[in-house]
């Protein structure tokens, strides 16, 4: 994650140099600080999608960890009454896996269709 931050700092410094030498050029160079201005912004936004998909990823894994260790009656604090009935870790894991299945299979496009006659 540092090298992700890292980088997302450096593509930015770069940015801030290309609009500097966009500002300070004058006559026919202005194009070339322009283009130059342009490609340091896409990478700037590239190391900044990056970044959000990695905090994506971590708050999925942090989520999926709370609901594990609240079904599990593992949650902070010790054992904590549940309205619902205890979950085994191994079905908690079947169903994430069988839900995460069936939303891969929705992705792919919608479900074909038997006509029964």
């Amino acid at each position: 994650m540092d090298t992700t931050i890292e980088a997302m700092s450096r593509e930015y410094e770069e940015l801030v140099a290309a609009a500097m030498e966009v500002v300070e050029q004058s006559g026919g160079r202005s194009g070339t600080g322009l283009e130059k201005f342009k490609q340091r912004w896409q990478l700037f936004m590239a190391s900044c999608d990056k970044a959000e998909g990695m905090v994506e990823l971590a708050r999925r894994r942090i989520t999926a960890d709370h609901v594990m260790d609240m079904a599990s009656g593992m949650a902070p604090g010790g054992l904590v009454e549940l309205p619902l009935p205890h979950i085994s870790i191994p079905h908690l894991e079947q169903v994430i896996h069988t839900v995460n299945s069936l939303t891969g299979n929705l992705q792919q496009g919608p479900l074909p269709v038997h006509k029964v006659d």
